[in-house]
Parts: C-alpha cells; structure tokens; sequence
C-alpha cells in the first residue's frame, strides 16, 4: 500500500483551487479594462505559426525585449531565472552555460534543451552548451517546457529556448546605444556597452546591425597568487540582419552573429576557507565562441506559406578544471579540454494557413556536423588525446488538427521520423570506435477546449527522444580505476511526458493565470558521472518526474502603471529503475533525487511605470527569484545550496534619454549553483557577488 504523500495532497488542493476557482470569479466579470491597464497580448510562434501567447495549447512563457530591459536581464542565463521548472546545471565560465527544464538535463551528449535563434537550429554534435544569448534588441524570448521533439527535433527532450531577434524597420533610420558600470562586492569593476542600427534600405528592405561588449568582474581567490580579483572576462556578441520583402508573398532574412567570451581560468572554486579557483594557471582562455550564418525565405500562396532556413555553424567550446593534486608541482591535477566543431542545419517546412477547421504542416530537417575535441592532463596521467566526431542524420515532421464545436474544440495529432548516423574516432588508443545509427518516431498528441473568453484548457502528450553518444576510450580506463564499469558507446534515451493546463483571462485582462501538472517518464535515463574531474556519460536507469507549473500577471485597477508577476514550478524527481552496478559504485538507489533537479523554484516581481511631466517617465522593477537546494554530481558531499536572488532598477527616461541604477544580487548570495566531487576533491560555482551600478542611455 502507497504511504501517504503530503506534498500531492497540497498539490492536488492548490489544482482543485486554481483550475476550478477562475471560472466561477469570471461568471461575474463583464467590463473590459482600459487598454493601457490590461496585460501586454505577445504573439508567438512557439508551434511554427502565429498565435496569442495565452491561446497556445502548451507551456510557454514569454518575455518581450522590453520587459527584459526593464529587469535589466542582459543575457540568457538571468533569464532562465524568471522561468519556473528551469534552472542552471553548469556555469564554467562566462562563455559556457547549460540549462534543465523540468528535470530533464545532463552534462554529455546531446543537449536535452533545445536553442534556437528565431528558425535557426543551434546544435553541434558533442557540444550541449547553450549560446551565450545577449537579450539586447531581443524581440522576445520564448521558453518552451516539456519535449518538443515532433517541431523541434533532437535535442528537445526537456522543452526548448528561442531568441527571436527584432527585424529591420523599412521606415526610417533609428539607432540605440546603453552603457552600464558596476561594482562587485569584494571583487573589481564591470562595465558593457550595447548598440543597434537599423538602416532603411528603400521601402521595402532594410539592415540592422547589433553588437555588445561587456568587461566582467573578477572576485576569485587565485590559490597560486593570491589574486582577490581573479576570474575577469570580456565577452562580445554581434549580429546583423537583412530583410526584404518585396512583395506580400515573399520575404527573403539573412543573418550573420557571432560571440566570444575570453576569461582568466574558469568560474569553479575548491570547498576551502576562503574558496580559491581550482585554476592552476592564471592565462585567458577562449571559453566560448561561435559564428552563425543563416538565411531563410517565406513563400506565401495558395492557403499555405513555405519557409525554408539554412543554418552553418561554426563553434569552440574550451574548459580547464585544476584539482587538489599533491604530487603535481603546482600542487594541482590541471585539466583542458577543447572541443571545436562546424554544423550545417537545414529545415523546410510548408504550413496550411486558411480558415478552415482543418489545418495542418509538413517539413523536413537535415543536419551534418563535424568536430574535434582535445583533452589533456597535466601532470600526464594519460596521453592527450583526441576525439574526431561525425553525425549526419534526417527527419520528417508533420501535425495535423482538426476544429470542432465552432472551433472551440481542436484535436491535433503529430508526428517525427528520425534517424542519425553517428561514428567516432579516438587517438589515445588509436581507436575507430563502431560506428551506429540511432532512430526514433515520436508523435505528440493534444487536445486544446476554448471553454469560454476567460479559460482555456488543453491536454499534451508528447514523446521526448536524444541520440545516443560514445565516451572516449581514454575516460573509460580512468572510470574502471575509479571502480566503475564503462561503455564506449552509449545508447538513446527517451522520454514520455503527459501534461495538462489551463489559461485563464480575467478581471477583464488585467489579471492572467497559467497552471500546468505534469508526470514525465525517463527511460534509459542518462546522466554525467565524474571520476577525478573527467565524465563519463552512462545510462544509470529510469527515472519519473512530476510537478506543476503556475503563472500569474496581475495589473490592478486602482493603480496606473503597477503590474505584479509571479510564476513558480514544484517539481519531484526519483530513479525508479536504477543500474545495480552502477548502484554497487556509487551508492545510488532507487527513490534518489536526480542531480541538478531542485523540488521548488519561483520568482515574485513588481514593476512600476509613471509619468513626470509630458516627456519624462520613471521606471521601477524589484525582483527575487527562489532556487531550491539540488543535488550535485554523483558523490559524497556534492550538493547546490538553496538561493535567493534580489534584482533591482529605478531611474528615468525620456523618449531619447535614460539614466537607471540597478542592483543584482542585492542579498549577498554565495552559494553554490553546481557542486561535483567526482569521488574526489569537492568543487562547485557560485552566483556572481552583489553587483550595484548605472547605465546610462541613447534611443535617436
């Protein structure tokens, strides 16, 4: 007999409360707010067609560029903080992030978060970092929970993230420009510089050029030299686009971006008294750096429009961890580890768009990527070594749906065929490891209710899948030493995923409700196991996740100007099935948390925005975003504290000027995010120090 859980019993209350509740509210809500007191309606395009955020059948959220600004979130990764069920799961350095939405993340193969700029796959074969995404004349941001392997393919097991940038404006010259200073508290000064020009090329066509320079701060011990300020980076990110549209049919968007992040060592600390870096050498290493081209074309005819989008990728990725190592000279075990790599991303997709209840897309995606990774140690405990990795593979994808009752009620089936072909060389053993092919179907089915103008409600089911991988021979050997059995090829892993929501729109648009319980289904769950710094990627068994989404935006009548958020995920996570040697090695067992999975995490803000006069306005937002503690990598004494982080910013603006202050990381938090011991020398990452500054800026 199942013991008694008080946790579903609270979760089933709050459900019963918030899917039940709104509705009976909205019986007695007839008068629509002013325009201006409702909340802002976002268009996205998280399903490959145009649609009203609060009308999308599936766990989406959305910040406009303007809200971003206003939080002052500059790139991705303070983004994700606002995101309920996501969270960060390695921070290297400043060029090198990884994310887990809902649970489902994991440091080697593929990525289980898929990245995209606007229809622009992000995705290198042995590279599962994500972008460093400058939010900096950003259209939006969309974050997509749950798998989305039927749209979105390989690599979005967990849910998917897309930039989508701001187009060129065909109508007349414009340009930005912000610059920022702060302080670190016990570390040194940072600074950024941001700037966009949009160019008019004729009437119907048009340039914008985006670029973004920011000195970070150091605030590591560097143990060798006793540095206080060790760790700056510099990080630069650019990008430029041309539109045309020549005519209402046709719409031709190139783009060219690129980013590069250089930093002194890394961002991982020892568990001593102070924290030092665990960095032997105190150089500036290329951390993260890519280059995108992409160009894409819409065709418009008939009932139906044509997109097409080439993507080439060019992308290096480098890491050095140094461990407590007493026989080594410098008193450390150093570790680099490089992988560069090139992929070519094609998609091609023809969308039905008429007013029929029956509605439907069809598409076909290519990719090839290439890439070398090198890894050395250092003093040599085994020889440098390096890996040469190619994948090529194919789908097809298509839904369909059907409106019935009026359209209030949409049955919609889809489905993606995949197959990648996969092949590895290692040097250190002068290996050529066998080469494999990995496929997978996955349908998604869901069913979407327009109740009434107040409430949606919608059921997803959906299949997750991620292609296998191979760990290099060299790592094997090491992990066998540590005790572990190891595989050099790894296969898939898959996920099932059953989700409802609901959407509520009331107090005539000024108040905006989203709840979405789910249970997931993790077969072949894999996960990274550190030995003596180095990871293994290893199937440890199946594993179950479920949890719950809740949103709301409030707006409220008595004050002009005032809106609140609040957004938060609890999610439970446990190894159901796990590997019995892998168990015997590590002391896992069944019912363990996964790694990196915290059980609540949310975020509460206010916003404020007044007129002084008939050309100023003033501007405040306060923030603070909960992470719960989370396990870290398998080993004793591996854990990620529980953290609190308040963000700030007050100032004024005109239509051309601004001057605001703000304050990141206003309580003082020093805990760590990531935490590994490897069975060995416990290291981890922290949050960035409290950060207080001014930015200043220019809109002509």
């Amino acid at each position: 007999m199942r013991k008694f859980d008080p946790n579903l019993a609270w979760l089933a209350a709050v459900l019963a409360a918030t899917l039940l509740a709104p509705p009976l509210v909205a019986q007695d809500e007839e008068e629509e707010a002013p325009a201006d007191e409702v909340s802002e309606v976002i268009v996205v395009t998280a399903q490959k067609r145009e649609q009203e955020l609060q009308e999308v059948p599936i766990s989406v959220q959305a910040f406009t560029g303007e809200a971003l600004q206003e939080a002052n979130m500059r790139d991705l990764n303070e983004v994700i903080t606002l995101v309920p069920g996501a969270s960060e799961e390695l921070s290297n350095n400043v060029g090198l992030r990884r994310y887990q939405i809902r649970g489902i993340g994991q440091a080697l193969g593929d990525p289980t978060v898929g990245y995209y700029f606007d229809d622009a796959a992000f995705f290198v074969f042995g590279q599962n970092f994500a972008p460093m995404g400058r939010s900096f004349d950003l259209e939006r941001i969309e974050v997509l929970r749950g798998p989305q392997s039927t749209l979105y393919g390989n690599g979005s097991m967990g849910g998917t993230v897309r930039m989508i940038t701001r187009s060129p404006d065909y109508g007349g010259f414009g340009a930005s420009l912000r610059g920022g200073y702060s302080s670190t508290d016990g570390g040194g000064n940072g600074s950024y510089v941001d700037a966009a020009v949009n160019i008019p090329l004729g009437s119907k066509a048009g340039l914008r050029v985006v670029a973004s320079t920011e000195d970070t701060a150091g605030y590591q011990l560097l143990a060798t030299t006793g540095d206080e300020e060790f760790g700056a980076g510099d990080v630069t990110n650019y990008r430029a686009i041309f539109d045309t549209t020549p005519n209402d049919r046709f719409n031709l968007r190139l783009m060219f971006a690129g980013n590069e992040a250089d930093q002194e060592g890394g961002t991982l600390l020892s568990a001593l008294d102070p924290p030092t870096t665990t960095s032997a050498s105190a150089g500036d290493y290329t951390l993260g750096e890519y280059e995108l081209a992409t160009g894409s074309f819409t065709i418009s005819f008939g009932g139906a429009s044509l997109t097409s989008t080439t993507t080439q990728i060019d992308a290096t990725d480098e890491v050095q961890v140094g461990l407590p190592f007493p026989l080594s000279p410098s008193g450390f075990l150093d570790i680099f580890a490089q992988t560069s790599g090139d992929a070519l991303n094609h998609e091609t997709r023809l969308v039905s768009q008429n007013d029929s209840p029956f509605q439907w897309l069809v598409g076909v995606y290519y990719s090839e990527t290439d890439a070398l990774a090198i890894s050395s140690i250092d003093p040599p405990v085994f020889p440098d070594s390096t890996a040469d990795r190619g994948s090529e593979s194919l789908s097809l994808f298509g839904e369909v749906s059907y409106a019935f009752l009026d359209d209030r009620l949409v049955a919609l089936a889809g489905l993606r065929s995949f197959e990648d072909d996969r092949s590895v060389y290692s040097s250190a053993f002068s290996t050529q490891l066998e080469p494999a092919t990995f496929d997978s179907v996955n349908p998604r089915f869901n069913l979407a209710l327009d109740a009434s103008e107040q409430a949606n409600y919608y059921l997803n089911i959906a299949k997750g899948f991620r292609s296998g991988s191979f760990n290099s021979p060299d790592t094997c050997a090491l992990h066998v030493l540590g005790g572990l059995p190891c595989s050099v090829a790894v296969d898939s892993d898959e996920l099932w995923s059953y989700e409802l929501g609901a959407k509520y729109i009331l107090s005539g648009g000024r108040l905006l409700i989203d709840v979405a319980p789910y249970f997931q289904d993790w077969k072949d769950t894999r996960q990274a196991v550190p030995v003596f710094g180095l990871f293994l990627d290893y199937q440890i068994g199946d594993s179950e996740l479920y949890g719950v989404d809740l949103a709301l935006d409030y707006r409220p009548a008595s004050v002009s100007g005032l809106s609140f958020q609040f957004s938060t995920n609890w999610n439970q996570s446990e190894f159901t099935n796990i590997n019995p040697t892998f168990a015997a090695a590590t002391g896992a067992r069944n019912g363990d948390r996964l790694p990196f999975v915290p059980a609540w995490t949310g975020t509460v803000s206010a916003s404020y925005a007044w007129a002084l006069g008939d050309t100023w306005a003033g501007q405040a937002f306060l923030g603070l975003s909960h992470i719960d503690d989370q396990l870290g990598q398998f080993g004793p004494g591996a854990s990620a504290d529980t953290r609190d982080l308040l963000r700030a910013r007050f100032g004024f603006s005109s239509e051309r000027f601004g001057i605001h202050l703000f304050g990141n990381n206003l309580l003082g938090e020093d805990g760590a995010i990531y935490a590994n011991s490897g069975r060995g020398p416990t290291i981890y990452t922290q949050d960035h120090p409290r950060q207080i500054g001014v930015e200043l800026s220019l809109d002509f």
